[in-house]
């Protein structure tokens, strides 16, 4: 145990120094200073566990030196030593959370159960502290193995042996489920973070206290498995005496539904499957993931099964005038009607993966066959290779394909020759970018906003405006941020944010070259 002194009064620090019994109360270092900028050095330098501290001292007093701690997050406890019995003096000690308060002359016996008594609140901490952190280590290790084996079962849902093996892991952990248990399997998937994202771990953890809680007059327990970061599988089991009815359940989850959209501010979408035992799940989880996997449109909420179909009549594709359409430079035309045929096929629950897999095949043909007639290569539809590795698997989500349709017949565009039609066509460019000025704007999301290819988005600017278009997009982001340093009290990183600019050091640079100035001055001034 360690302690400071801190007194402008040298005579009052060399007292406690000789009349304290450090031995007996186990203080094996004590460290002298007198002011408070000499406390702050050896604070810096040196773990002290006990501060001993006069209020009242030349420069900064005692009760600002307390609070300087606080702000650097130094884990000490303070006792003050004032000759004024000032309630005002009091009062703020109290709000640091001070140990003690301790009105000079003082005995050295009082001094000596202060310290002691602090002391054991340390030791007390320190315990406490060291069982935390044995329990959040236990927690974290628990949830890496289910997680473990609840992956390699999800990865073949019908393994029964996978199935018993994580039943295994889960009796041995102490959740009270054997193979004859009755289970409601739930698989949760956030379809996508409104906000941030949680941290995995503490979103498992808020998951199973909402649902017990939900839950409680059934007396039925949760686990939680993960099988990635946004897809989770829910284990709702309790006795045999008492079992909620279906539509009790079904009122349970969408209630959880509505609380963890708004409480974890997500989209999100549950699958749940009927309650059956334990040794049974593997059938109930193969139709969860198939449900899941079929949910191409991403629809949000308690997922009850299969999709209902409409008996509507849905034309199928013209896919032979679309490739004449897309050589014609007609790619935007190709585009409406290709969304549109999606969408209204996802309204009437009739889009599944495997409808949504035959269509990618179908429209990819085309525009191979595209392709050859206009002697265009991949690379020129597809400029990065992360947009040809994500072009090969657009066919997983509705989203994946409307935005593969948007890159494919954007390509295809005819490019705009008539002088009015291209003064439209910048203007639309200078629209997205204002509305976008938060934001890292990139030419390819411009292009893909007005169906054209990135390289004559750049030209038509340039030609149009006599400027190029990163000097555009940095001369409007340039005059925002001046507008807010000028007209608001909003800090000057955060303004930096508002204009898209994450590293502070690059918008300071680029501002001094547009302005002359940093913005930092521009704020002063």
């Amino acid at each position: 145990m360690t302690v400071l002194v801190v007194d402008d009064q040298i005579h009052v620090v060399e007292g406690i120094l000789e009349g304290v019994s450090w031995e007996r109360l186990d203080v094996g270092q004590v460290w002298k200073a007198y002011s408070a900028a000499e406390a702050k050095e050896i604070l810096l330098l040196n773990r002290v566990d006990i501060m001993l501290c006069d209020i009242e001292m030349p420069g900064e007093n005692g009760l600002s030196l307390f609070k300087w701690t606080k702000e650097q997050e130094m884990e000490l406890e303070c006792i003050f030593l004032t000759a004024h019995a000032d309630f005002t003096y009091a009062r703020t000690a109290m709000k640091l959370e001070s140990f003690d308060y301790i009105l000079q002359p003082a005995r050295y016996e009082e001094i000596e159960n202060a310290i002691l008594r602090a002391r054991q609140k340390i030791l007390k901490k320190r315990e406490q502290k060291k069982y935390y952190s044995y329990g959040k280590t236990l927690f974290e290790e628990r949830n890496q193995i289910m997680d473990h084996w609840m992956y390699e079962w999800y990865q073949e849902p019908e393994n029964e042996e996978r199935c018993l093996k994580l039943l295994e892991g889960m009796q041995k952990m102490g959740d009270g489920v054997y193979a004859f248990t009755p289970v409601t399997l739930i698989l949760c998937h956030v379809v996508e973070w409104c906000n941030m994202a949680w941290e995995k771990d503490l979103f498992r953890y808020s998951c199973i206290n909402i649902l017990e809680e939900l839950l409680q007059e059934w007396k039925q327990q949760v686990s939680v498995g993960s099988v990635s970061d946004c897809e989770f599988v829910f284990f709702v089991y309790g006795g045999r005496e008492k079992q909620p009815e279906k539509d009790r359940l079904q009122e349970a989850l969408l209630e959880f539904y509505r609380t963890a959209q708004k409480f974890f501010e997500c989209r999100l979408t549950l699958y749940a499957g009927g309650r059956t035992e334990f040794e049974k799940l593997p059938g109930v989880l193969c139709g969860l993931k198939t449900d899941r996997i079929n949910n191409v449109a991403q629809k949000t909420g308690v997922y009850g099964g299969r999709q209902k179909k409409e008996a509507c009549e849905i034309a199928k594709p013209d896919f032979k005038t679309w490739e004449k359409l897309l050589v014609q430079g007609m790619g935007k035309t190709v585009y409406e009607e290709a969304s549109g045929y999606l969408q209204k096929m996802a309204d009437a629950g009739r889009l599944d993966a495997r409808t949504l897999q035959i269509f990618y095949n179908d429209f990819y043909r085309i525009v191979s066959l595209a392709q050859e007639k206009t002697a265009a290569a991949w690379e020129d539809i597809f400029l990065e290779e992360k947009q040809r590795d994500f072009a090969l698997h657009a066919y997983e989500t509705l989203q994946d394909m409307r935005t593969f349709l948007k890159m494919v017949t954007a390509f295809f565009t005819e490019e705009e020759k008539d002088a009015g039609r291209a003064v439209r066509l910048v203007n639309e460019i200078k629209e997205y970018i204002h509305r976008n000025l938060e934001n890292d704007i990139r030419r390819e999301d411009i292009a893909l906003s007005v169906f054209m290819n990135p390289n004559y988005v750049s030209r038509l600017f340039k030609k149009v405006e006599g400027i190029s278009l990163k000097e555009y997009i940095v001369q409007e982001k340039m005059a925002m941020a001046r507008a807010l340093l000028q007209n608001s009290q909003l800090p000057v990183s955060i303004v930096a944010l508002k204009v898209g600019y994450n590293n502070f050091s690059h918008f300071s640079q680029v501002y001094r070259k547009t302005f002359g100035i940093s913005p930092t001055d521009e704020r002063k001034k």
